[in-house]
């Protein structure tokens, strides 16, 4: 987030027709939707998600009945990522594939300790996350997948749903949450694609917009038995802010009656000030009280369009977790965005985001020596007449840590799997036990 870098992977958007887009199939004289033919073999299953919604047919919008975390089902049969299951009073009906702990599968708990940690997905085949997914199972908390871009007409789908799918039915399985990221990259009135301020303003401005698209995120996360919702707006205009308070304030009384929990990404500031562009439109402790977790992000301090520095320098961190937590942000509350990545600027223009495994191969293949500032605790180098190169690193992560434990934060977020150095998890293992 907040990472130019991204707006390429995601300037191509999947317009459907909604989340069960596609043809429909034909319907009985009831007009319910026949079940497909399925297998007969039976199997134990328990519930993963906080709320799961058991549906007549597979892609029916026909909710029978609701089951919660921990319920146990036999599983009748699959078809299409749909699980056909019995209820404990013998009612059957389907449920998607990646809400059910299927067979033996017992659901772990991450062994993180107190501190939540938790990473964001993204679907790239450049640059993957389901590889970092998979290997740090035992210290990851929630994940977070990118998925639906909100418009004033309803959300879009934005990612693939056969490799989100198998993210959260591998997280489930070992008993981490799942919230799906909800944002608002799109046209801009400059004509580019990125955060998208004149459009979610006509989502938060509008009362009815807001009510439908609050409702529309209920039933889109009920479907896909998720656990929370992460709202990922960025660039809301200053006039906005108080729109923002509005929206949140009824998306989290419609989502907590339900058990849904509410997390949001809020931009890193030191200081108020309400006509930023950037900053001005949130609100942090209006916005803490109608979240259950707010993720700071704390990098691009220095950004690909400004100088050459560091993305995340210590003392800047932790000014922004002090401003936060002074402007009345319980600290247990705060998760501490952490980034994965840097950037190569050249002696002048834009600059290009990087990830540690590039930063680290760019500077073996030039030769370039990479120094340590010791000031802003994060590595750097300068390369080829004069580019310069500042990005993240396990050591850089560890005086991080070091602040989330210092100020008794609730644990860090992660910009992004796939592109960290590896060796952050030992550090996380260690030090957020």
């Amino acid at each position: 987030m907040s990472q130019t870098a991204l707006i390429t992977l995601l300037a191509i958007l999947l317009f459907t027709g909604g989340f069960f887009g596609g043809g429909s199939p034909s319907k009985d004289d009831a007009g319910r939707v026949p079940p497909p033919a399925t297998s007969t073999t039976e199997a134990y299953g328990v519930i993963r998600a906080n709320t799961v919604a058991v549906h007549a047919a597979p892609k029916s919008r026909e909710v029978i009945a609701h089951l919660v975390r921990g319920d146990q089902v036999t599983i009748l049969g699959e078809t299409d990522g749909w699980y056909r299951i019995r209820m404990a009073n013998g009612q059957e009906g389907y449920v998607n594939t990646f809400a059910v702990a299927s067979g033996s599968t017992s659901i772990a708990r991450p062994t993180s300790g107190k501190y939540q940690v938790v990473a964001y997905y993204v679907t790239d085949s450049r640059l993957p996350s389901l590889p970092s997914l998979r290997e740090n199972l035992d210290v990851i908390t929630t994940v977070i997948p990118w998925m639906w871009q909100v418009t004033p007409l309803g959300l879009v789908e934005d990612f693939s749903v056969s490799d989100v799918a198998g993210a959260l039915h591998l997280a489930g399985t070992h008993g981490i949450k799942s919230h799906a990221l909800i944002h608002n990259i799109g046209e801009t009135q400059t004509g580019t694609v990125n955060f998208s301020g004149s459009m979610i303003h006509q989502v938060l401005a509008d009362p009815t917009t807001r009510s439908r698209t609050i409702e529309t995120i209920y039933r889109h996360l009920v479907n896909w038995g998720m656990n929370g919702v992460h709202v990922d707006f960025e660039n809301v205009q200053p006039s906005d802010r108080q729109n923002l308070n509005q929206f949140l304030k009824e998306l989290y009384e419609r989502m907590k009656p339900a058990g849904i929990e509410v997390s949001i990404a809020v931009p890193a500031k030191t200081q108020e000030n309400y006509v930023n562009a950037f900053s001005g439109a949130y609100d942090y402790a209006t916005i803490s009280r109608y979240v259950d977790a707010m993720m700071i992000m704390a990098y691009d301090e220095h950004w690909r369009g400004g100088p050459p520095g560091p993305v995340a320098s210590i003392g800047w961190v932790e000014r922004v977790v002090r401003y936060a937590i002074s402007a009345g942000v319980p600290p247990e509350k705060i998760i501490l965005g952490v980034p994965a990545y840097g950037y190569d600027w050249p002696p002048n223009g834009r600059g290009r985001a990087v990830t540690y495994r590039q930063a680290i191969e760019q500077a073996s293949q030039h030769g370039a020596k990479i120094q340590w500032d010791d000031t802003a605790k994060v590595p750097y180098y300068r390369y080829a007449g004069g580019r310069e190169v500042w990005f993240e690193d396990r050591s850089s992560l560890s005086h991080k840590l070091e602040i989330v434990k210092k100020y008794g934060l609730a644990g860090i977020s992660l910009w992004r799997l796939g592109q960290e150095d590896p060796g952050i998890w030992s550090v996380i293992r260690e030090q957020l036990r």
